[in-house]
């Protein structure tokens, strides 16, 4: 038996909240990556994007543009990682960053940093989203 056989889909799929702290956002994040395949059709590649900020989102373009560009070389070992390890997160005011190691599919380490920012606009007002992913 394998996880699809007892849990096919998350019921309500996550969504961004100002309850949300940024090391959360990444969690989550994370998570939706590390099990793009159980969601079909790129589905965590999609949750990744659901937490994307504005600005992220008019850099990236649209979500089937940013599926692409998780796909390219840069950012391919999170997709499927085996295991991910959040380092401390630094909170300046509205910003904030949040280091991951990570051990791709194939077993080499990566380091990527998460930055974040508080949004003040709706809808997304108060709420921690991505603004970008770095090699760290």
């Amino acid at each position: 038996m394998n996880l699809t056989d007892v849990y096919p889909r998350p019921i309500a799929l996550p969504e961004p909240g100002p309850d949300l702290s940024p090391r959360e956002v990444v969690m989550i994040q994370l998570e939706a990556l590390q099990n793009n395949d159980l969601y079909g059709d790129d589905g965590g590649i999609r949750i990744a994007y659901a937490f994307a900020s504005p600005s992220n989102r008019t850099y990236t373009g649209p979500v089937e543009r940013f599926i692409h560009l998780v796909k390219q070389p840069l950012y391919r070992p999170i997709i499927g990682f085996q295991r991910a390890t959040l380092g401390p997160m630094l909170i300046l005011g509205a910003h904030a960053q949040v280091k991951v190691d990570l051990v791709d599919a194939d077993g080499c380490d990566q380091r990527y940093v998460w930055s974040l920012s508080r949004q003040v606009a709706a809808p997304y007002m108060g709420c921690w989203m991505t603004d970008g992913v770095m090699l760290g």
